[in-house]
């Protein structure tokens, strides 16, 4: 006979589609096997792999069971473990990512590997910290393992009012950095208060940005490309997508020999596999300020159609985050 699981509020698909395929449902609440621990969540950070998801466009890769709860980055509180030697205790306040093949994040409460996860510091919110795992961990794993960016490196950043720029503009920083931040105009002022030494308007000094030279390129957007990008690298520089397109793959394949031959700027696609010593770094540079995780929009659970929504426009400052009212 089936243990019976008492129920959680959720918000989850059932089939792939747009945002308006998000409903609100009670599920069963999950248990932790070996490795596992149970986390009531008290932030979920909205990112666009969510809606994309959703939409259909990684069914190839993903091949996510339904019903589907997005959400891969979270905070809150653990209530179960399940083995006494997680490192962790109901009661602890902790930040994890989830497999986005599994997700869970739009929940109650959800499911996530321990090694995944990192114990939260009680001078960092909730809020804050769910932003980190995706965000922060793509930031930081293209600066210092893809374009290993040292003191003294030269780095431009395209869409640096964002999510995964805004971050990127704060770790080059505290990495020793020189940083170039383009974005809108509307943005300017918020990125230059980020500590970007040069910050430019996208539309109006996108030529002057690509006539100087750096280490690394990082299109957080990834809607421009290696072709256009690749006299602006120093030899030996690379670009870094988070987004794989045609011109990406092409030159990724090419630069095998053509690298085998002369150093020459590279082209590489950031895939991101946050890792509790990873966690533990953002969390410890968040508590000492030297990173400050931007809160773009606050909405409750229910509401996640608006927050995917507003994600799926575009032009935030920061991130969005959805927060469970509980009882």
């Amino acid at each position: 006979m089936k243990q019976w699981r008492e129920p959680m509020k959720a918000v989850a698909i059932y089939g792939y589609g747009g945002v308006e395929k998000l409903q609100c449902c009670d599920l069963a609440r999950p248990r932790p096997k070996p490795g596992e621990m149970l986390i009531r969540v008290r932030a979920v950070a909205v990112n666009p792999l969510d809606w994309k998801i959703g939409e259909g466009q990684l069914r190839l890769f993903l091949r996510n069971a339904f019903p589907y709860v997005p959400g891969s980055d979270v905070a809150g509180e653990v209530v179960e473990v399940g083995s006494s030697d997680s490192g962790f205790n109901p009661g602890d306040e902790a930040v994890a990512f989830l497999d986005p093949k599994k997700g869970g994040g739009y929940a109650e409460f959800a499911l996530c590997k321990t090694s995944a996860a990192a114990s939260k510091p009680a001078s960092v919110g909730f809020a804050e910290a769910s932003t980190l795992p995706i965000a922060g961990c793509t930031a930081l794993q293209t600066l210092r393992d893809l374009g290993a960016i040292k003191e003294g490196g030269s780095v431009l950043i395209l869409g640096a009012a964002g999510g995964v720029g805004h971050f990127a503009v704060q770790i080059a920083k505290a990495l020793g950095a020189r940083v170039t931040a383009s974005c809108s105009a509307a943005h300017v002022d918020f990125v230059k208060g980020l500590g970007a030494d040069v910050t430019l308007d996208r539309e109006r000094d996108g030529a002057e940005a690509l006539r100087h030279r750096y280490d690394l390129i990082f299109d957080t957007p990834s809607k421009s490309s290696f072709s256009h990008c690749r006299d602006a690298l120093n030899p030996g520089g690379a670009y870094v997508a988070t987004l794989p397109s045609a011109n990406l793959a092409f030159w990724m394949a090419a630069q095998s020999i053509i690298g085998a031959f002369a150093p020459a700027p590279r082209a590489r696609l950031v895939m991101v596999r946050p890792t509790r010593a990873d966690l533990e770094f953002l969390l410890a540079l968040t508590a000492s300020g030297k990173l400050r995780p931007v809160l773009g929009e606050r909405f409750p659970l229910e509401q996640a159609k608006a927050a995917q929504e507003l994600s799926r426009e575009g032009h935030m400052q920061g991130k969005i985050v959805l927060e469970p009212k509980y009882s």
